[in-house]
Protein backbone atom coordinates (compact mmCIF):
# COMPACT_ATOMS: atom_id res chain seq x y z
CA UNK A 1 0.00 0.00 0.00
CA UNK A 2 1.15 3.19 -0.96
CA UNK A 3 1.53 6.07 1.75
CA UNK A 4 -1.93 8.06 3.14
CA UNK A 5 -3.83 10.32 0.55
CA UNK A 6 -3.08 13.75 1.20
CA UNK A 7 -6.38 14.26 2.85
CA UNK A 8 -5.20 12.21 6.02
CA UNK A 9 -0.95 13.03 6.01
CA UNK A 10 -1.96 15.71 8.52
CA UNK A 11 -3.60 13.17 10.66
CA UNK A 12 -1.18 10.80 10.60
CA UNK A 13 1.61 13.29 11.08
CA UNK A 14 -0.74 14.55 14.24
CA UNK A 15 -1.31 11.47 15.54
CA UNK A 16 2.26 10.20 14.94
CA UNK A 17 4.05 13.06 16.97
CA UNK A 18 1.47 12.25 19.72
CA UNK A 19 2.54 8.91 20.04
CA UNK A 20 5.98 8.02 18.85
CA UNK A 21 8.16 8.73 21.96
CA UNK A 22 5.69 6.20 23.80
CA UNK A 23 5.83 3.70 20.59
CA UNK A 24 9.88 3.95 20.48
CA UNK A 25 9.52 2.84 24.72
CA UNK A 26 7.41 0.22 24.13
CA UNK A 27 9.67 -1.34 21.25
CA UNK A 28 12.86 -0.38 23.91
CA UNK A 29 11.35 -2.62 26.32
CA UNK A 30 11.17 -5.43 23.93
CA UNK A 31 14.50 -5.52 22.38
CA UNK A 32 16.95 -4.09 25.18
CA UNK A 33 19.28 -3.03 22.99
CA UNK A 34 19.53 0.51 21.88
CA UNK A 35 20.79 0.47 18.22
CA UNK A 36 18.41 -2.32 17.76
CA UNK A 37 15.26 -0.33 18.93
CA UNK A 38 16.14 2.40 16.80
CA UNK A 39 16.33 0.44 14.07
CA UNK A 40 12.73 -1.61 15.03
CA UNK A 41 11.32 2.20 15.24
CA UNK A 42 12.83 3.55 11.52
CA UNK A 43 11.26 0.03 10.14
CA UNK A 44 8.07 0.39 12.19
CA UNK A 45 7.96 4.16 10.94
CA UNK A 46 8.09 3.17 7.60
CA UNK A 47 5.44 0.52 8.10
CA UNK A 48 2.90 2.85 9.45
CA UNK A 49 3.22 5.66 6.80
CA UNK A 50 2.80 3.15 4.35
CA UNK A 51 -0.07 1.03 5.82
CA UNK A 52 -2.04 4.49 7.11
CA UNK A 53 -4.41 4.25 4.59
CA UNK A 54 -6.04 0.87 6.41
CA UNK A 55 -5.93 2.44 9.98
CA UNK A 56 -9.21 2.49 11.20
CA UNK A 57 -9.41 6.17 13.02
CA UNK A 58 -12.03 4.89 15.56
CA UNK A 59 -9.65 3.07 16.97
CA UNK A 60 -6.57 3.68 19.03
CA UNK A 61 -3.77 4.97 17.07
CA UNK A 62 -0.79 3.50 19.70
CA UNK A 63 -2.54 0.04 19.91
CA UNK A 64 -2.21 -0.07 15.93
CA UNK A 65 1.36 1.44 16.02
CA UNK A 66 2.38 -1.23 18.73
CA UNK A 67 1.00 -3.91 16.98
CA UNK A 68 3.24 -3.51 13.78
CA UNK A 69 6.01 -2.32 16.25
CA UNK A 70 5.37 -5.55 17.58
CA UNK A 71 5.80 -7.54 14.51
CA UNK A 72 9.10 -5.35 13.22
CA UNK A 73 10.19 -6.78 16.24
CA UNK A 74 9.40 -10.23 15.30
CA UNK A 75 11.35 -9.60 12.14
CA UNK A 76 14.28 -8.41 13.56
CA UNK A 77 14.31 -10.84 16.01
CA UNK A 78 13.81 -14.21 13.28
CA UNK A 79 16.99 -12.16 11.12
CA UNK A 80 19.21 -11.70 14.26
CA UNK A 81 20.15 -14.03 16.62
CA UNK A 82 21.19 -11.76 19.77
CA UNK A 83 17.50 -10.34 19.81
CA UNK A 84 16.57 -14.07 20.91
CA UNK A 85 17.00 -13.82 24.71
CA UNK A 86 13.65 -14.38 25.32
CA UNK A 87 10.98 -16.70 23.88
CA UNK A 88 8.52 -15.69 21.07
CA UNK A 89 5.80 -16.46 23.72
CA UNK A 90 7.02 -14.48 26.59
CA UNK A 91 7.70 -11.37 24.14
CA UNK A 92 4.11 -12.23 23.51
CA UNK A 93 2.94 -11.89 26.85
CA UNK A 94 5.46 -8.95 27.58
CA UNK A 95 4.00 -7.12 24.37
CA UNK A 96 0.29 -7.81 25.12
CA UNK A 97 1.07 -6.42 29.22
CA UNK A 98 2.36 -3.63 27.73
CA UNK A 99 -0.52 -2.49 25.79
CA UNK A 100 -3.12 -3.52 28.43
CA UNK A 101 -1.17 -1.26 31.06
CA UNK A 102 -0.94 1.68 28.83
CA UNK A 103 -5.01 1.33 28.11
CA UNK A 104 -4.98 2.82 31.49
CA UNK A 105 -2.91 5.87 31.10
CA UNK A 106 -5.53 8.26 30.35
CA UNK A 107 -7.63 7.30 32.91
CA UNK A 108 -4.91 7.15 35.72
CA UNK A 109 -3.68 10.55 34.34
CA UNK A 110 -7.09 11.95 35.00
CA UNK A 111 -6.82 10.54 38.43
CA UNK A 112 -4.09 12.48 39.09
CA UNK A 113 -4.90 15.75 38.05
CA UNK A 114 -8.13 15.43 40.07
CA UNK A 115 -5.66 14.30 43.14
CA UNK A 116 -3.55 17.06 42.29
CA UNK A 117 -6.58 19.23 42.32
CA UNK A 118 -7.36 18.57 46.14
CA UNK A 119 -3.82 19.04 47.40
CA UNK A 120 -3.25 21.78 50.28
CA UNK A 121 -1.46 24.86 49.12
CA UNK A 122 2.07 23.73 50.96
CA UNK A 123 1.94 19.88 48.98
CA UNK A 124 0.42 21.57 45.85
CA UNK A 125 3.48 24.30 45.76
CA UNK A 126 6.30 21.33 46.80
CA UNK A 127 4.58 19.55 43.93
CA UNK A 128 4.52 22.45 41.46
CA UNK A 129 8.71 23.16 42.71
CA UNK A 130 9.59 19.46 41.93
CA UNK A 131 7.97 18.25 39.31
CA UNK A 132 6.77 21.23 37.05
CA UNK A 133 9.61 23.46 37.22
CA UNK A 134 11.81 20.61 37.97
CA UNK A 135 13.81 21.87 41.37
CA UNK A 136 15.89 19.19 43.06
CA UNK A 137 15.45 18.74 46.45
CA UNK A 138 18.38 20.61 48.12
CA UNK A 139 17.22 23.56 46.04
CA UNK A 140 13.62 23.72 47.22
CA UNK A 141 15.36 23.43 50.74
CA UNK A 142 17.34 26.08 50.35
CA UNK A 143 14.18 28.25 49.25
CA UNK A 144 12.19 27.37 51.48
CA UNK A 145 15.03 27.44 54.50
CA UNK A 146 13.88 23.67 55.76
CA UNK A 147 16.40 20.56 55.79
CA UNK A 148 16.85 18.71 52.50
CA UNK A 149 15.57 15.38 54.34
CA UNK A 150 12.70 17.31 55.46
CA UNK A 151 11.59 18.45 51.97
CA UNK A 152 12.43 14.28 50.85
CA UNK A 153 9.71 13.50 53.70
CA UNK A 154 7.21 15.79 52.38
CA UNK A 155 7.71 14.67 49.17
CA UNK A 156 7.21 11.17 50.34
CA UNK A 157 4.03 12.01 52.08
CA UNK A 158 2.69 13.87 49.49
CA UNK A 159 3.64 10.68 46.99
CA UNK A 160 1.37 8.26 49.38
CA UNK A 161 -1.28 11.28 49.30
CA UNK A 162 -1.27 11.01 45.39
CA UNK A 163 -1.22 7.14 45.20
CA UNK A 164 -4.24 6.85 47.56
CA UNK A 165 -6.52 9.20 46.17
CA UNK A 166 -5.22 7.81 42.70
CA UNK A 167 -6.61 4.20 44.02
CA UNK A 168 -10.13 5.30 45.46
CA UNK A 169 -10.34 7.58 41.91
CA UNK A 170 -9.71 4.58 40.01
CA UNK A 171 -11.70 2.28 42.14
CA UNK A 172 -15.24 4.70 41.89
CA UNK A 173 -14.36 5.33 38.42
CA UNK A 174 -14.50 1.47 37.87
CA UNK A 175 -17.65 0.70 39.52
CA UNK A 176 -19.61 3.44 38.32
Amino acid sequence: MDAPQPARQDEFLRLFSQHSRRVFEFISTLVFNSSDADEVFQNTCVVLWRKFANYDSEGSFYAWACKIAYLEVLHLRRSSKRLQVLSEEVLTLLADDLLSRSAQIPGRQGALQECLEKLEGDDRELVQQRYYLQRRPKEIAARHAASVHSIYRSLARVHTTLRECVGRVMARENVS
